[in-house]
């Protein structure tokens, strides 16, 4: 009877210790993007998410493409990953407006527990930092400096900033412009301010997307004789952007508002290139076709997708919070070696705001651009 009573102990000792294995694991990490249109990195870097720790560990979903008159609708989709206990961790990138609403409903409603990750905000730093355990982007200010340096490599007379008032008036972008403008007076380039339409009002994203491919032939023919660089703020003006470019001998294009090979480069450019494959041969196929326009020289990026590299970084970021590997919600020492695993060479530094203030959470990314010259084969 002794023995039958050790057995039965035994036996339930081992559901109890299946049963916590089991609980332990019915763990999730939610992700919110955008859709293909408005940022298909994001999408994509979502789908290997799930690629990457199942279906069953990762959730994802979009907030609308009009979001800037759907802030409901981005609020409802964070609250409702966050109704679901399971759910550890959330990360939005991009996080548009609405996430800090979002995010602060979430604790609202008790989910202290939630890791928030906010990638690509764009709402000011001090704002969503508040809202966030964990903020990254690109090095936008100093995007400023670095992209003067490209144009002053080629020789460019006039820069052609896009944008619209509601990407102006975003802290981060403004600081980018207002090196961009500095560096350009410096440099003794012509600095030009154009307003396109803003993708998220009347005309949409088709109507921004075909100001585009009016506008830059006009330009040219403005500034006909001098070399003229384009720059645009939004993510869906880039395709337009970039295939107005090609044709133009003396246009030129220092980078996509989000750098990387995949950032509108295979639309515009006809190639088929798996968004986030190998980045090497994704430069390299870019390289061949800009080199059939002889652009090799007027096209550059970052070698590296920023935008997906914070989603993979954040979903690995979120995985061994929930593990208990990292036992801080915002442990910088951390955030950067993964960052830097992720693109060697980044220079990771805490956001400073133009009143002096170090956000010790909020994360930028600064990469090098690319010579297209340096991966023809």
């Amino acid at each position: 009877m002794k023995k039958l009573l050790c057995l039965a102990l035994a036996a339930v000792l081992c559901l109890a210790l299946a049963a916590g294995v089991v609980a332990e694991d019915n763990w999730k990490i939610a992700i919110l993007t955008g859709t293909t249109s408005q940022g298909e990195e994001e999408f994509r870097a979502a789908e290997r998410a799930v690629a990457t720790y199942g279906a069953e560990h990762v959730i994802t979903d979009t907030y609308p493409d009009n979001f800037m008159a759907e802030t409901e609708t981005t609020i409802s989709k964070l609250l409702a990953f966050a109704s679901d206990p399971d759910v550890k961790a959330i990360i939005m990138c991009q996080a548009v407006p609405g996430a800090k609403a979002g995010f602060d409903k979430i604790r609202e409603i008790g989910r202290d527990d939630i890791l928030l990750i906010a990638g690509v905000p764009q709402e000011d730093p001090d704002v969503i930092s508040a809202a966030a355990d964990v903020v990254m982007y690109t090095d936008e200010a100093k995007q400023g400096d670095t992209i003067a340096e490209t144009l002053a490599d080629w020789g460019v007379e006039v820069f052609v900033h896009y944008s619209f008032p509601r990407h102006l008036a975003m802290e981060t972008i403004a600081a980018r412009k207002a090196n961009l403008v500095a560096n350009c007076e410096a440099l003794g380039i012509e600095y030009v301010e154009a307003t396109a339409p803003d993708p998220t009002g009347d005309a949409g994203t088709a109507g921004a997307q075909q100001f585009i491919l009016e506008d830059v032939p006009a330009k040219m023919e403005e500034y006909a004789g001098k070399k003229v660089a384009f720059f645009s703020t939004n993510c869906s003006m880039q395709e337009p952007l970039q295939a107005a470019i090609l044709t133009q001998p003396n246009a030129y294009y220092p980078q996509p508002c989000c750098p990387s090979p995949y950032h509108a480069f295979p639309a515009s450019l006809g190639l088929e290139i798996a968004v986030g494959g190998d980045d090497t041969e994704a430069l390299k196929a870019i390289a061949a076709k800009l080199e059939e326009y002889d652009a090799t020289g007027r096209y550059s990026t970052w070698p590296s997708p920023v935008n997906m590299t914070i989603i993979d970084v954040g979903a690995q970021y979120a995985k061994a919070y929930i593990d208990g590997e990292i036992t801080e919600r915002n442990d910088g020492a951390k955030i950067a070696e993964l960052l830097e695993a992720k693109c060697p060479g980044a220079i990771v530094n805490n956001y400073t705001n133009a009143d002096g203030t170090t956000l010790d959470n909020y994360y930028t990314i600064l990469l090098t651009p690319v010579d297209f010259n340096d991966y023809l084969e």
